[in-house]
């Protein structure tokens, strides 16, 4: 386990970066229009202020620590830094712009997020919502907290009184398509209300704050969930695989929550969801 003393030192370092991180993100945010460039199909986009962002970070933090590793969205500075699993090294997990569709649309649901892994455990995390000024912290058995308030997990138990999150623009991909149409007709059919923000960093951070009482994510990647997993474990909350079990960073598939109650209430949701060829519970 990283000493106390290495997780601030390292947060002291990355925290002005992150600051920085956020005005680079504004000033493209604020731009009427902005250079975007297809990756892989018509719905996965980047930027060129994704990759400033990300270059700025990377040249600093090597700067100072240049035997530190890397696992980020964009890879544009391709070296030995780079790494697709987690060692016990001090190894950054970036996500240059999150929700780069709201940031390319002026949606302020949008963000940088900077998570660090030591002896792969999630130790620190900085996640800059630049367009809503709000700036969440959290290191280590230190707890959570949004422009130096702490923050805490909503007390909800119950789906029916529960404000719950899906990323619901993973319909896009049809390999996973009848999955997520099944699990979201299970949950919003229970949950008061059920939302979607484009933006999964920003999601984890409104659980942790207490503005949503839970939020189910799969079919993602370390970066979305690094800094956010931590934020909610220290807020108090509860974050696990889908059907129960450890969270693992490195397939961060989750159900994060502010209560064990409301979490299990979702699993069980989603298993049933899981056991039908269709959406309605019907067999075909």
């Amino acid at each position: 386990m990283a000493s106390k003393e290495l997780i601030n030192e390292l947060y002291d370092f990355i925290y002005p970066l992150a600051l920085k991180a956020g005005e680079i993100l504004m000033e493209g945010y604020n731009l009427d229009t902005k250079k975007v460039d297809i990756k892989t199909d018509f719905y996965d986009v980047v930027t060129d202020y994704d990759n400033r962002i990300e270059d700025f970070l990377w040249s600093e933090i090597l700067k100072k620590y240049p035997d530190h590793k890397f696992i980020d969205e964009e890879d544009t500075a391709k070296n030995n830094n780079i790494t697709k699993e987690l060692t016990n090294a001090p190894t950054w997990i970036i996500d240059p712009i999150d929700g780069t569709s709201n940031f390319i649309a002026q949606i302020p649901h949008t963000c940088v997020s900077i998570g660090l892994a030591i002896n792969k455990e999630i130790v620190l995390g900085v996640v800059n919502v630049a367009p809503q000024n709000k700036i969440y912290t959290t290191k280590l058995g230190q707890g959570a907290f949004c422009n130096g308030q702490p923050i805490a997990v909503s007390k909800c138990e119950k789906m029916n009184d529960a404000n719950v999150s899906y990323e619901v623009s993973l319909l896009h991909a049809k390999k996973i398509r009848n999955k997520h149409i099944k699990r979201i007709y299970y949950i919003a059919a229970q949950a008061r209300r059920l939302l979607s923000y484009s933006c999964v960093v920003d999601a984890l951070c409104m659980v942790a704050a207490g503005n949503l009482d839970a939020f189910h994510i799969e079919d993602m990647y370390p970066w979305d969930c690094a800094a956010g997993y931590l934020l909610i474990r220290e807020a108090g909350g509860v974050v696990t695989h889908p059907y129960g079990g450890k969270f693992d960073i490195m397939k961060p598939d989750l159900i994060c929550a502010g209560t064990e109650k409301l979490r299990l209430e979702i699993e069980t949701l989603i298993r049933k969801a899981d056991q039908q060829k269709s959406v309605g519970g019907e067999e075909n």
